[in-house]
């Protein structure tokens, strides 16, 4: 049976990278307790990931993909991990919360000073939902998860 993307895989995939120095990171502006590391995934995707850390430890995991445009502007879709340890501690909200501060301050600096960001959630994961609600937005539509055909939610917000 098809299952929608995990971002705790990727969760798992940067702390160990992290573990083995293959990663550099910049602590947010806005948030000392948030690090960025940017990455281009595959030619023409830009990737931000944001973390909260425990030592070298990840305790909340925020990714941002370029997904396409929505009325000219750029959408980044988000995806967010918490390890069981720190789960049921806020971390989901406060670093979604974070990373679209970070990405709207630093896109300033840029022509791209408006971006939606998007949420795609299983109707099944009630953390999610409840992170997504309160940080992206209240209202979500009902949509067909694109790549298993899954019923999901989508949270949208345009960034201005």
């Amino acid at each position: 049976m098809p299952r929608m993307t995990d971002p705790t895989e990727g969760m798992v995939s940067f702390q160990q990278a992290l573990l083995d120095g293959e990663i550099d990171l910049q602590t947010g502006k806005l948030d000392p307790e948030i690090f960025l590391h940017s990455d281009s995934p595959t030619p023409g995707v830009m990737r931000l990931t944001y973390v909260r850390l425990d030592g070298r430890t990840v305790k909340a995991f925020v990714v941002a993909v370029t997904a396409g445009y929505i009325e000219g502007l750029p959408v980044l879709q988000l995806g967010v991990a918490v390890p069981e340890k720190y789960r049921n501690k806020g971390y989901a909200k406060s670093t979604l919360a974070a990373a679209i501060a970070e990405m709207k301050n630093g896109f300033v600096k840029t022509k791209m000073s408006s971006f939606y960001v998007e949420g795609i959630v299983s109707v099944d994961n009630e953390p999610s939902k409840r992170a997504s609600a309160a940080t992206i937005s209240p209202d979500p539509t009902p949509v067909t998860d694109k790549d298993t055909g899954l019923p999901a939610l989508q949270y949208l917000r345009k960034v201005e």
